[in-house]
């Protein structure tokens, strides 16, 4: 179900609690950068709906955690999302054509 689409508060809370992302991350794990297209080829199209439908679950169970975005006009700029860890180590993925919840996997599983 989007997010978007939710009525109440209590929707929007068991929404965020549960599903794709609602797991705690790494302890680790200090920021996750995402970077992608604002308009342009169907590229980021992968970006966009982790954003919109992955991400506000990432940020609500790991407030710990700082989320950064960095949207490009240039529309051949190529979706990545980057991990950064405590001790100064990050690890990027190419998240081009691939699905939201395989992106919550790289993320969930990423190590230094």
């Amino acid at each position: 179900m989007a997010l978007r689409s939710l009525k109440s508060a209590r929707e929007l809370a068991s929404a965020l609690a549960s599903g794709p992302g609602a797991a705690p991350l790494a302890s680790n794990i200090t920021k996750i950068s995402l970077a992608y297209a604002i308009k342009g080829i169907n590229e980021s199209a992968s970006a966009k709906h982790f954003l919109h439908e992955n991400l506000p679950r990432m940020q609500y169970n790991n407030p710990s955690v700082e989320f950064q975005l960095l949207q490009s006009e240039d529309p051949k700029t190529t979706p990545k999302l980057t991990v950064h860890f405590g001790n100064d180590q990050s690890k990027s993925f190419e998240i081009a054509r691939m699905h939201s919840d395989a992106i919550v996997d790289l993320v969930t599983n990423a190590k230094p």
